[in-house]
């Protein structure tokens, strides 16, 4: 047969390969609602709603993601969790605010702000060296940029992509003293905070909170919502800049299906599975699971401290055991659990875990993680949307310090920039992302071109602000 996607899906359906990745639903065919099909396939028609004004039925999907999650509003996307932060960003900004962002933000966050013109404060998570992955935002760090800067706006990733939770309440605590509008991605927290569910933490305390349904629920991918609290939220502006974002012919089988998640939302089994997973993870010799008291415990997140690289372990999985995990880095994996997953997929996760496990072998000389997460001072020339706009050309590694960024430069997933458009490229960059290539990290540039280990700079003369 040709070799279309179609024909690769449809071989993907008749294997036996483990998805410990998302979506949630893990393709398990008791998840899947009933009775959407390409016969449900319409857009605006009479008597369906309207996305983009919504008054009936999607107007009920809202209603029903407010009544989940305890909000006091909610709108929905078939745009994913992006179109929401994008729109989040845009409606509570002017062009030249300074917003507060996390440096471990996605990708998409900074693309907000480089289409609102924004000028970024940023702020390194905590780290500890025997990690190698950001941690916490500690609010003490937090308020201080807060004091520093004239802060509009200000946006944290919590749960991260490898599970971590920060303190939200004394973060937003720490923004309503100043009249600053807090947005919390929680793309990885669908599971968090439902209403009657006493297991997993609590939903992320902020104006705007914004999660991805498909990572951990039973909703088809690209299905989000956004949960607004409080008064300062412009409703107006935001439904304005979700139209901007989103499909003006949004698909009615994804709305149905996110609707169905939302009303099969019982994560009282995905709790339990979890927990006994890691119970059993927890018998590991040489790999290692990652603990810790203010973690997500649905993320699964397996240290290989030297024993053998994270991509080997995630190539073992897959030719070995026919187990695909949702990333790999030099000295970790990720496997995400959901709603979809059950005890006997969960146990042969495990099991081959172990299996690999008992093979390896000390390594001695291993003291710390190979790649560590960068904490330096970023200087912008220019800002990203005018770094994006200008002439630019390729430049080698050697030639680059000093230049101007033209691109982002980040690894994928989870989509976190190392290098910004407008950035002065420094020797310490340069290192940090040779050392990257070194230890395997894929990295990625912007989409119009491959990876080629040179950087794009900007052409134009510029001085640096210090």
């Amino acid at each position: 047969m040709k070799d279309t996607l179609n024909s690769r899906l449809e071989e993907l359906k008749g294997d036996s390969l483990l998805p410990m990745h998302m979506p949630g639903h893990k393709r398990n065919p008791a998840t899947f609602p009933e009775g959407i099909s390409y016969s449900c396939d319409i857009t605006e028609i009479d008597g369906f709603d309207n996305l983009h004004s919504p008054t009936g039925v999607i107007r009920n999907i809202e209603n029903k993601a407010k009544e989940l999650y305890g909000s006091e509003d909610a709108f929905i996307s078939v745009n994913g969790a992006s179109a929401l932060l994008i729109a989040s960003i845009l409606s509570h900004s002017k062009r030249g605010d300074k917003i507060l962002i996390a440096s471990n933000c996605h990708i998409s966050v900074w693309h907000a702000i480089e289409q609102g013109g924004l000028t970024p404060v940023i702020l390194d998570p905590q780290t500890r060296e025997e990690y190698p992955f950001a941690m916490r935002i500690l609010p003490e760090d937090f308020e201080a940029k807060l004091k520093e800067e004239d802060i509009k706006l200000a946006i944290v990733t919590s749960p991260t992509y490898e599970g971590v939770i920060s303190d939200t309440a004394s973060i937003h605590a720490l923004c309503k003293e100043r009249g600053v509008i807090l947005i919390a991605d929680e793309a990885h927290g669908a599971h968090l905070g439902i209403k009657g569910d006493n297991n997993f933490p609590s939903t992320s305390t902020a104006d705007l909170v914004i999660k991805s349904v498909h990572k951990t629920l039973n909703a088809p991918t690209q299905t989000a919502v956004l949960l607004s609290y409080g008064s300062k939220v412009n409703k107006r502006l935001l439904r304005h800049f979700l139209s901007v974002f989103e499909s003006t012919s949004p698909s009615y089988m994804l709305m149905a299906g996110l609707e169905k998640a939302l009303y099969s939302s019982d994560v009282d089994a995905l709790y339990k599975n979890a927990l006994q997973l890691r119970a059993e993870l927890l018998e590991l010799k040489l790999l290692s699971l990652f603990t810790y008291e203010h973690i997500d415990i649905s993320k699964i997140v397996i240290l290989t401290k030297g024993a053998i690289s994270g991509y080997e372990l995630a190539s073992v999985l897959r030719e070995r055991f026919l187990i695909e995990v949702e990333a790999a880095f030099p000295d970790y994996i990720i496997a995400m659990t959901g709603t979809g997953d059950t005890p006997s997929s969960l146990a042969r996760f495990a099991q081959a875990l172990k299996a690999i496990d008992s093979t390896l072998t000390e390594n001695p000389s291993y003291k710390k993680p190979r790649f560590e997460i960068p904490s330096f001072d970023r200087e912008f020339a220019v800002t990203i949307e005018e770094a994006v706009r200008e002439q630019s050309s390729k430049v080698s590694y050697e030639a680059a310090a000093g230049e101007i960024s033209a691109e982002y430069v980040f690894s994928y997933p989870p989509g976190v920039p190392l290098l910004i458009p407008g950035q002065e490229i420094t020797e310490e960059i340069i290192t940090l992302l040779k050392k990257a290539e070194e230890n395997g990290v894929k990295l990625k540039a912007d989409p119009y071109r491959t990876w080629d280990g040179t950087l794009l700079k900007v052409d134009t003369e510029a001085e640096i602000k210090v």
